[in-house]
């Protein structure tokens, strides 16, 4: 009980920026999609985005039953709460695998670390850590022994997964090639039958609410397009965000190494274990390069894997340190350890740095434009905030007047139309909201998003189509230019 009391402590405190600086752009989206689909909205069609619906459902179901909390806190406490979740679930398969208790909770404290500093997490409401529960979980039901409703529940809870976050493809790869290995072939098609329930039930709801059109134009057609705008200076942009993740996963990416090859010599259980492991890691390596961008978060679903190979490479470190004559000798053998901790931690902290300061600086804004909303809106009225702010809405306790929280999809090649930027002029048309809010760079003039009416250099990922003219046309006809 106390380690796992002791694990949800560490990945609170790890989150716990998020508490300080809010959230950032995803997590901003997420909560506030979900809040919009509280007050009657229908997913995609009426309030859009580009991930699967998981995350909406689950985070405006939070929001229903803990109506006396923020919305942002909602979404952080079950980042939390699946994050310590996650780590206790490696412990599990580290445990079934005979790996020593000590080292089972290192390792999961470990995934815990991955998952949750800064660096990775952001201070917590990304897809990744909620996804990754059932996910492992599925993994922890592969490790025991197989029946018929534990191969059902498998492919279920792989299925809840994708439907989260379909980046976690090669891990639900990885669990279903484990499971066709130890159990057999015979047991796919039962994985495939689970899974077929949730899928089915979650496209059957989405026709029914007339949203089925939508949500593949938003998750499979805007996911393409924007992978595409990735082509020209994608790998340019993450270049230092995959040295400071690599760097700061440096931790658990040594003794994992050392994993391999334990595991492969113990055979058995850890040997198909260590070779689903690799497979997670490497189709996910896969998945980075075609995807042609990387952002942090995109290294916490390699928690687990690395983990539970760590674990496996932890162990076998420990005996062989504990081989090495006390004193001096055994100092200088567990100084390349220390050195490889000392590299993570700086480069966790840098790294957050890095991601910390611009969500810090857009939180500063927001409280101090919300306020100024506040004061001259009522509690009903919508907003419109130009630019990719979302979290202006969350601050001001205001729904969006138009589909679009943030207006990445009116601007991105490949993608966005004439008819669509038409149509959210429409929108704004049939009602003006009271406030329409310039958020495009931090202060008049300086670079960033699309111009609404100030002129302002661009900076650019890529999503720089600008066909927004109707817009600008009609803020320019019907509303003042304040401070």
């Amino acid at each position: 009980m106390l380690p796992a009391v002791l694990l949800g402590v560490l990945a609170a405190l790890l989150l716990s920026p998020g508490l300080l600086v809010g959230p950032s752009l995803d997590p901003s989206v997420f909560v506030q999609v979900a809040s919009e689909l509280k007050h009657g909205a229908t997913l995609y069609a009426d309030a859009w985005d580009h991930k699967p619906p998981g995350i909406y459902l689950l985070y405006a179901a939070g929001q229903l039953l803990l109506p006396f909390l923020d919305e942002w806190l909602v979404a952080w406490l079950l980042s939390m709460a699946a994050t310590t979740g996650t780590a206790l679930l490696v412990a599990r398969i580290l445990r079934r695998t005979d790996v020593a208790p000590a080292v089972t909770w290192v390792a999961a404290a470990g995934a815990v670390v991955a998952m949750a500093q800064y660096l990775t997490a952001l201070g917590g409401g990304l897809t990744e850590p909620i996804a990754l529960l059932p996910l492992t979980a599925a993994l922890a039901l592969a490790v025991g022994t197989a029946s018929i409703g534990r191969l059902l529940l498998i492919g279920a809870l792989l299925s809840v997964t994708l439907l989260i976050a379909i980046p976690l493809l090669p891990g639900a790869v990885a669990v279903l090639a484990y499971v066709a290995w130890r159990p057999g072939l015979r047991a796919v098609p039962l994985v495939v039958a689970g899974g077929a329930l949730p899928a089915l039930a979650t496209a059957g709801w989405l026709a029914w609410t007339g949203a089925l059109e939508a949500a593949v134009d938003a998750v499979v057609g805007y996911s393409a397009a924007y992978r595409l705008t990735n082509d020209a200076a994608g790998w340019m942009l993450s270049a230092p965000v995959v040295t400071w993740t690599v760097l700061a996963l440096l931790f658990l990416i040594g003794p994992a190494l050392l994993g391999i090859t334990a595991g492969w010599r113990v055979g058995g259980q850890r040997r198909a274990l260590a070779l689903a492991a690799v497979g997670w890691i490497g189709l996910s390596l896969v998945l980075f390069a075609y995807q042609g961008r990387f952002f942090a978060h995109y290294a916490i679903p390699l928690a687990v894997p690395l983990a539970i190979l760590a674990g496996f490479g932890m162990e076998r470190l420990t005996v062989v340190l504990g081989s090495v004559r006390a004193g001096a000798p055994r100092l200088a053998a567990a100084l390349p350890v220390l050195l490889v901790v000392l590299i993570s931690v700086a480069a966790a902290v840098a790294g957050g740095r890095f991601e910390w300061l611009p969500v810090a600086r857009d939180h500063e804004r927001s409280l101090r434009v919300a306020e100024a909303i506040r004061a001259q809106t009522d509690e009903g009225d919508t907003i419109w905030v130009w630019g990719n702010e979302p979290q202006l809405y969350l601050a001001a306790e205001r729904r969006s007047a138009t589909h679009y929280d943030y207006l990445y999809p009116l601007v991105t090649p490949g993608y966005t139309t004439a008819e669509m930027v038409a149509d959210t002029a429409a929108d704004l048309a049939a009602e003006p909201p009271p406030v329409i809010v310039d958020a495009g760079s931090r202060e008049p003039g300086v670079v960033g998003f699309q111009q609404l009416l100030i002129p302002r250099p661009l900076t650019s990922d890529g999503r720089d189509l600008d066909i927004l003219d109707p817009l600008r046309d009609f803020v320019r006809g019907h509303y003042t230019e304040g401070q």
